[in-house]
Parts: structure tokens; sequence; C-alpha cells
């Protein structure tokens, strides 16, 4: 992972931020096709334990339990009005209920946080298994719908790879780094204090008076990017429903496993950032939990 990835990441991340005033995502792409592979993109995305709900404008809908990519369970499932039981529904199954949702128009995503992260599991089936199930359904549609094109709204993730292990525990989170001669403390702080087996790239920037603390890097000497990706989140949060002051972790998910990912962790003191390879995503998450759970328990 080098210097000139990272730039180009964080570009790329600030030019495509899109400002949206609800959890929902419209699935805007012209046919059937690239809408259903759109919607398994966004399951590949999605890192944290999450409910995925996938609707159209005809009422049809499926609630997925999602976890690091892969789907514990299909549940809520809607189709022409008729509620359908899928308890341990196999990959093929699952393409079959989002072909269904995503042959109509009106298409839209929404994502929400589980009151507890181990009420999903981590197992489950893989995004790239049921896309590749799309394959065994035979699609009657119209020769145009079947004609490629390419995807804008949501790019294509590349197959999910199992994570590597976690990193080994720590007794206690290192001291953060000086900002500025102020001492923060918080989860953003803790997580940037430890983070530093997963990536050397990162950065603490204290929410009060902007300072800055973090090794001479790639974050800190593109401050001024690092500065934007906090505005657009700070305006997500005053635009949103989300209110509150919990910890947030978002993980910018590189489209190749050659680039650098980004992910953020922000409390009400705090926000901290670090580009790490994106292999170490699992170590990422892992390392979350990890911090979630002390903060609980102190």
């Amino acid at each position: 992972m080098n210097q000139a990835d990272i730039i180009d990441r964080l570009e790329q991340i600030a030019e495509g931020a899109i400002a949206r005033r609800g959890r929902s995502i419209a699935l805007k792409q012209d046919t059937a096709d690239a809408r259903r592979h759109a919607a398994v993109a966004g399951l590949q995305a999605t890192i944290l334990p999450r409910f995925v709900r996938f609707s159209n404008a005809q009422n049809d809908s499926a609630t997925l339990s999602v976890n690091n990519g892969r789907v514990a369970e299909i549940t809520d499932v809607t189709i022409n009005g008729t509620i359908e039981n899928l308890a341990d529904a196999t990959a093929l199954q699952i393409a079959e209920v989002l072909m269904k949702v995503c042959t109509r128009e009106g298409v839209e995503l929404d994502s929400s946080a589980p009151n507890d992260a181990d009420d999903i599991a981590t197992k489950g089936i893989y995004a790239s298994d049921i896309k590749a199930a799309f394959e065994e359904i035979s699609v009657d549609a119209p020769a145009e719908e079947q004609a490629p094109v390419q995807e804008t709204a949501t790019p294509e993730e590349p197959p999910t790879v199992a994570p590597p292990p976690p990193p080994e525990p720590e007794e206690s989170p290192a001291e953060p780094e000086k900002a500025a001669g102020k001492s923060v403390s918080g989860l953003a702080a803790d997580f940037f204090a430890s983070v530093t087996k997963i990536g050397d790239q990162r950065v603490l920037v204290a929410h009060d008076d902007k300072s800055v603390a973090g090794p001479d890097g790639i974050l800190t000497q593109n401050i001024d990017v690092v500065q934007q990706l906090m505005d657009d989140l700070s305006a997500w949060e005053d635009d949103s429903d989300h209110g509150g002051t919990a910890p947030q972790l978002v993980i910018m998910r590189s489209q190749s496993q050659d680039m650098p990912s980004l992910t953020i962790c922000r409390d009400s003191d705090a926000t901290a950032m670090t580009a790490h390879p994106t292999r170490k995503l699992g170590s990422v998450v892992q390392l979350w939990k990890t911090l979630t759970t002390q903060q609980k328990s102190s």
C-alpha cells in the first residue's frame, strides 16, 4: 500500500460523497439485472452487523440479516402481497427473492443496526454465492433487459474473502497522543491509539478546537480532505434522524483488494481515521468490538 494509492482513495471518497436525508438508498439502475447486481454489491459492502431491507414501489420487500458480507438470515419476505417463510434459505432462494423485488421499479435499500451486534450471526451465505445463483435462474425478460450495462450508482465489489485472524488482545489501549498539547479521551482516541497494528497511516482530530494528532503521513499532510469528510459526516447527522452522540464506526471499503480502505471512528469528542489494507477489515471490526465491549463494562 503506497502513498499514491491512499491519496487517490481519499480523493475518490471526497469527490464521490453524496448527502442524503434518510437511510434509504435508491437503486436507480435502468434494468432489473443491473438493480439486482447493485443489491448484491450492497450486501458485499456491509461489513458491520446490519438489517438490510430491500423494497419496491409495489410493496414487495425482504429483510436480510448481514454480517461481514454474509447473509445470516432472510425474514419479512412479502412478494405480490403474499408473506413467504424462508427459514434456512439457500443462496438460490435468496437470489430468487432479490430478483423478484428488483424486477419492479422504485427499488430501495435501507440499512439499520441491531440493538445488539451479537444478534446477527457471523456465519452465513456469502454475497458472492448469491450473485452466482443468479446465473441458475431463468430470467423471463425482454432482450434489451439482458444487454450489459454499466453500473454507476453502486460500484460492484470483488468477492468477499474470509477476514484474517483478529489482532492479539491488548491489556489496555495505549495512551493517545497529545493533540496540540491537549489530551483527547474517549472511544475515538482509544481506537486511534490501538489501530497501529492494522495501519500506520492514522490521524485524530479533536472536535472542540480542530487540533490534530498523528504521525507524519498522508492523512496528516492532507488534513483539508480529512476535514471535508468530517464535515460531510456532521452534515449527515444534522440532516438525518440519527440523533444522540453514540460512537460510530464508518468503513469505506475499497472496490479493489489492492487499494487501501478508510475507516473512521467518531464519538462526541473526536474523530479518528486510518488508511489500511482492505484485507485487514476483519481486524478493524474485531478492534471495534473489543473497544466497545470495554467501554460498556467500564
